[in-house]
Parts: C-alpha cells; sequence; structure tokens
C-alpha cells in the first residue's frame, strides 16, 4: 500500500524527557495561494492572540533520537489521518448539534429551547473534539521523518509507523 505524506518543516523549540517539542510554521502553503484573501482556513489559521497562535503550532512528539532545540525536523503524516481528524474537528460538533436538535424537536420543545438545545449540542461536540485532539494519540501525531542538525548534512530518522 502506497500511503501518501504531508510533509511539513519544524524547529524543535525544546526536549523534555522522552519528547521533543516542534515548533511548525503552517503558511507555506498558504503563502503561494492565491485565494488566501478569501479563503476561511487562512483567515482561522490567523485568528486569536500571537501566544495562542504560537500554542497552536507546536507539536509533542516522541524522542527517538538525538535533538537539541534549534535543530530542523521534516515531520510527515500521511494523508488519510489528516482526513480524519479534520472531520473530527469539523463535522463532529455539527453532527452533535443536530442530533440534539432532532431530539429536542421530537420531545415537543418550543424553537426557543431547541435553539437553545442547538448551541448547547454544538459546545458539547467542540468539547468533545477538543478532548480528542489532546489526547495522546500516537496515530495522529506527526512523525519525524529527517533531522537537521545546525551545521550537519541531512540525517534520516526512521521511523516505526511510516
Amino acid at each position: 500500500m502506497n500511503t501518501h505524506l504531508i510533509q511539513e518543516t519544524g524547529q524543535v523549540v525544546r526536549v523534555d524527557g522522552d519528547e521533543v517539542i516542534v515548533a511548525v510554521v503552517r503558511t507555506s502553503a498558504c503563502q503561494s495561494c492565491k485565494a488566501r484573501q478569501g479563503c476561511g482556513q487562512a483567515v482561522l489559521a490567523e485568528w486569536g492572540s500571537a501566544e495562542h497562535q504560537q500554542s497552536k503550532n507546536h507539536f509533542r512528539i516522541p524522542l527517538d533520537r538525538s535533538l537539541k532545540p534549534g535543530d530542523l525536523v521534516e515531520l510527515g503524516m500521511p494523508e488519510d489521518t489528516v482526513s480524519r481528524v479534520a472531520m473530527l474537528v469539523y463535522l463532529l460538533p455539527l453532527v452533535v448539534a443536530f442530533v440534539v436538535l432532532l431530539i429536542s424537536s421530537a420531545m415537543g420543545l418550543s424553537e426557543l429551547w431547541q435553539l437553545v438545545g442547538l448551541v448547547l449540542g454544538f459546545g458539547v461536540g467542540v468539547a468533545i473534539a477538543r478532548r480528542a485532539s489532546q489526547q495522546k494519540v500516537s496515530a495522529l501525531t506527526p512523525q519525524i521523518l529527517r533531522s537537521y542538525s545546525s551545521g550537519q548534512a541531512s540525517e534520516t530518522i526512521a521511523s516505526s509507523r511510516l
């Protein structure tokens, strides 16, 4: 089976025991895109404070080699995994919201309570998606494909899952 990977370059920010924190600048594709001004993804990627933006661009990855802060790494994740994560983040809140709406409608509640249920259902869906994204699920974690240590030639890092 031929798995296509989405790859991105990041920089090691710090090493925490058996994990490495990698900062990724996710704008490489966005910067060259002609539809950037009208793209909802680009707007959402830039939304929030600088501190929030920085935390969104950091990944905690199991450390399997000697890396130090400042080293560049190439990360990879299978395309189908990225699709599953996108479905979890975008569709789960909507599905939960509409299920709550249907239940409240079937119960004969007024439109106001149906609307309240819809909003609460959406919030519950967001909370579930957030909790799932914060879990340490190895299949959803990018893998280090290569490292580029300061002043050294690139070194291929073998990954057991890719």
